[in-house]
């Protein structure tokens, strides 16, 4: 689009067709004018373009190599096909690039992630924005016998408009992980640039690297058989019951997590005879709780996210392989990502929206 089509259009025109277009044609259409300039960087545009991405999510994933990758896995008409096509694109980000060792969580178009110094980094790989997470003040360093284990959590506060990482801290003096000695628990805003200490929490030892954010809260699986949340408005810890299940309360639970089920909480507990995939209906009702039983491969399945457009095809992962399973056909389907060298994408992250969101946005307004 030349500089001067721009000049010409109604600006009610305007309005309506941009916040449907993409985050990076945006970006590119900034330099059309002053007016649009202004229009498209406003935070209310910003806001409503991202409801609109919403509807848009593309897999975020960790090569063997540090690297960090968008997958939009293809639509296929040929049901027949044992394969699912996914097209890989590497997202180059930092100058020079940074070599990526772990995502930690996605929200609205911004990913947590750490380099391989264990560095956090917050970032909008569409944008290429970076912003260096500072260090917690609060952790000491621990003894050379000791050994530490890091959760995070990272969503957003509407209640705030703020972005805010949960860092749980566990040592371990003997690398026994059941044998914890100390625990610190400390929540980031970005909107203030600081971090802040919590009270004391008996979570009982928490399972999971990444706590999955649903309904402005985040989650992980407590070692005493319950759901642990974080509710970032309030800044206090809940918990919930965990679906019933004979596998998983009897100790024949190979491998469990939770996962973002399109906007709800899921559990999936994978044993020898099959994986339980649980979803919350109703958030925080027990009684909503719904299972779908996917045949036993004796191995264990992590749940990554809902296929894009298609609620009952889910994406898995195990160990190096990716495959989608169809819950009304019963199968599975290994995916097959072209775009990256073979094998070199290991680890699906899971989501993230192609926005326009910015963390000097929060940072301004405050």
């Amino acid at each position: 689009m030349s500089p001067s089509a721009g000049k010409h259009l109604p600006p009610e025109i305007t309005e309506a067709i941009l916040p449907l277009l993409p985050a990076k044609s945006l970006g590119r259409f900034k330099s059309v004018s002053k007016t649009w300039n202004s229009f498209i960087s406003d935070p209310l545009f910003i806001r409503t373009h991202l409801l609109q991405s919403h509807q848009t999510r593309k897999l975020i994933a960790l090569s063997t190599t540090g690297s960090l990758y968008s997958i939009h896995i293809t639509e296929t008409l040929d049901t027949d096909d044992n394969d699912i096509p996914a097209t890989a694109k590497e997202l180059s980000i930092g100058s020079p690039p940074i070599r990526w060792k772990e995502i930690l969580g996605s929200c609205n178009g911004l990913v947590l992630a750490k380099d391989e110094s264990d560095t956090i980094f917050l970032m909008n790989p569409t944008t290429k924005e970076l912003w260096k997470v500072p260090l917690c003040p609060f952790v000491p360093p621990p003894d050379e016998e000791e050994v530490v284990y890091v959760m995070y959590g990272f969503g957003y506060d509407s209640s705030t408009d703020d972005y805010k990482i949960l860092s749980i801290s566990f040592w371990d003096p003997h690398n026994m992980q059941h044998d914890i000695k100390e625990a610190f628990e400390c929540v980031y805003s970005l909107r203030n640039n600081l971090w802040r200490k919590l009270p004391e929490h008996d979570h009982s030892v928490l399972d999971g690297i990444s706590g999955a954010p649903i309904n402005q809260s985040l989650h992980w699986i407590s070692r005493s058989f319950c759901i642990v949340g974080f509710n970032l408005a309030t800044e206090e810890f809940n918990e919930m019951e965990l679906p019933d299940s004979d596998s998983f309360h009897n100790g024949k639970t190979m491998g469990s997590d939770l996962v973002d089920f399109g906007g709800k909480l899921g559990v999936s507990m994978s044993s020898e005879v099959c994986t339980e995939l649980c979803v919350m209906e109703e958030y925080g009702v027990g009684e909503s709780w719904t299972t779908v039983h996917i045949p036993g491969l004796e191995k264990i399945l992590w749940p990554v996210c809902l296929l894009e457009g298609r609620s009952r095809e889910i994406v898995f992962q195990e160990k190096e392989s990716k495959v989608v399973y169809n819950i009304d056909e019963r199968r599975f389907r290994d995916v097959r990502i072209s775009g990256c060298t073979s094998g070199d994408v290991n680890v699906f992250g899971g989501t993230f929206v192609e926005s326009l969101e910015s963390p000097k946005r929060i940072m301004i307004a405050s």
